[in-house]
């Protein structure tokens, strides 16, 4: 559906060259939620306006459907832009117009017969949930809101792809989530392909079907969700994984531990799926009559599967701990030894 090929993209200044994007490859199946998470100037806003030609590539080539986009003549793009659509982290809306209105310009610029642009706008109001809102005016919304007209006005051109550059970091937790599962029902009743870019990993999490991690330019670590949050191997992904669970606490708490407990292993258990939610480790604990001092917890959810780890301190000796493992191991639990 989407494949980015070695794409390069650089900026040049009077002083320097900046290269905001640096050799990116990577590809999007039909259907998929992937996302792109980076720290500010990682070049994941860069590298989403390559993907419907707001940029053009210094080398390389962004191939959508079977398009090569910087190929393409300026009206064919212009076409092409109704099919692979975009959102906007602070909306982007025409405040002199109503939300119809809002929702109606798309499609008032693409030709569309005044009784057709009312049908469509009614439906998109529905989906998104603005009905009662058509004529209200920006000024008049919430944020959700204001997103929400975005995400209709997206969806006017009954577009294959949605482009979303950071489109719920303007808005509350509470506010977020809504945006996101309204982005989760759009994918599924209307088979979109869907490509965001945020810094918040909780947005990966929770509707990310892939992701890969930019630092500089680059992406140094791509796969599923479930795997990234698993096992993280860059540095980055790690700092991000540590940030969404928030186990600062926990690690300050280990030199305290050691102090209490010299002799004790701190161990950490790591759960997916049903196993994050039965009595396994309790129940091999007390099969090896061991002690243990539970010093935090978590389970997340991310958009199809349970995941979560338990931190431990217990005293063991190696044999034992290797049958721990082992045993473990066969219920799909992880074991990892804290280092001292």
């Amino acid at each position: 559906m989407i494949d980015i090929r070695n794409v390069t993209k650089i900026f040049k200044t009077k002083s320097t060259d900046i290269r905001a994007v640096d050799d990116v490859s990577m590809n999007v199946t039909q259907g998929e939620i992937f996302g792109v998470i980076g720290y500010s100037g990682a070049g994941k806003s860069t590298l989403i306006r390559l993907f419907n030609g707001l940029e053009m590539p210094s080398s390389g080539d962004v191939v959508i459907g079977a398009d090569v986009i910087s190929s393409m003549s300026k009206p064919a793009l212009r076409k092409k832009r109704q099919k692979v659509s975009m959102i906007f982290q602070h909306f982007n809306l025409l405040w002199s117009r109503t939300v119809a209105e809002n929702i109606s310009f798309p499609l008032e610029i693409a030709g569309v017969p005044k009784k057709e642009r009312q049908k469509k706008v009614k439906e998109l109001v529905d989906l998104v949930g603005l009905a009662g809102r058509e004529d209200n005016y920006p000024s008049q919304l919430s944020g959700g809101q204001k997103q929400r007209v975005g995400i209709a006005r997206a969806l006017s051109n009954e577009p294959n792809v949605l482009l979303c550059d950071e489109a719920t970091s303007a808005l509350d937790p509470e506010t977020t989530d809504e945006v996101l599962d309204l982005l989760v029902k759009i994918r599924d009743e209307m088979n979109l392909t869907i490509v965001l870019i945020t810094h918040e990993m909780h947005v990966i999490r929770k509707i990310c079907d892939r992701a890969a991690v930019m630092e500089n330019g680059r992406i140094v670590e791509t796969g599923p969700v479930l795997k990234l949050f698993q096992n993280p191997e860059h540095s980055v992904t790690k700092r991000f994984v540590k940030d969404d669970i928030n186990d600062e606490e926990t690690a300050l708490s280990f030199d305290e531990v050691r102090e209490l407990f010299p002799t004790s292993k701190i161990l950490k258990f790591g759960f997916v799926g049903s196993q994050s939610k039965a009595p396994i480790v309790s129940q091999i604990v007390k099969k090896y009559d061991l002690d243990l001092n539970i010093l935090s917890g978590n389970i997340k959810r991310t958009n199809n599967e349970s995941y979560g780890h338990l931190f431990v301190a217990i005293d063991v000796n190696d044999e034992t701990l290797q049958k721990l493992e082992a045993e473990l191991s066969d219920h799909d639990v992880t074991v990892e030894v804290e280092d001292q």
